[in-house]
């Protein structure tokens, strides 16, 4: 199947091996013009690409879900509206994990900073001063923290409890 127009990083309507939907997805990878991985925007998996299919001729019978005898219509439209759901909190779930692994890794980051430099050591913070990378540094707000990087002309990237923040500073 030939893709005109697309690149990878382009959004592209296809079905996802996870959701069993068709949902929207990123080009991850193209070969010779083909688009043959992508990445589901509902649920984060990455899979081939598989084309939607096409439509049904106008005349065939719509595709009908199986709903229990006596089932309510807010029962059947809740059948209908299953997977969507459940690709969602898959996102969510996993979203929330990733958050949780990085918000660790940075205290961990942190704890180690701060045990390699005594507290004695710092110095107050100020927009009209300059610093150096790997100097501690103790704001009025976020606390203790070590600076990263110095971004010219006018920034620092600090190592805060709370993650990483760029301040600005005369450098």
């Amino acid at each position: 199947m030939r893709s005109t127009g697309l690149a990878a990083g382009s959004i592209i309507e296809a079905k996802c091996t996870r959701c069993n939907d068709i949902t929207g997805h990123v080009i991850v990878a193209m070969v010779g013009g083909e688009v043959v991985k992508v990445e589901c925007r509902a649920c984060g998996s990455v899979h081939k690409y598989r084309p939607q299919k096409k439509d049904a001729p106008r005349n065939a019978a719509p595709s009908v879900r199986k709903v229990r005898a006596g089932a309510t219509r807010a029962e059947a439209v809740d059948v209908s509206n299953s997977r969507s759901e459940a690709a969602r909190k898959a996102a969510a779930t996993r979203a929330n994990q990733r958050a949780a692994r990085d918000a660790e890794a940075t205290e961990v980051a942190w704890k180690v900073a701060m045990t390699r430099n005594p507290a004695e050591n710092n110095r107050k913070y100020s927009m009209n001063e300059s610093y150096e990378q790997g100097e501690i540094i103790d704001h009025p707000v976020f606390g203790p923290g070590e600076v990263r990087a110095v971004l010219r002309p006018d920034k620092v990237e600090v190592l805060f409890q709370e993650g990483l923040k760029v301040l600005r500073c005369v450098c």
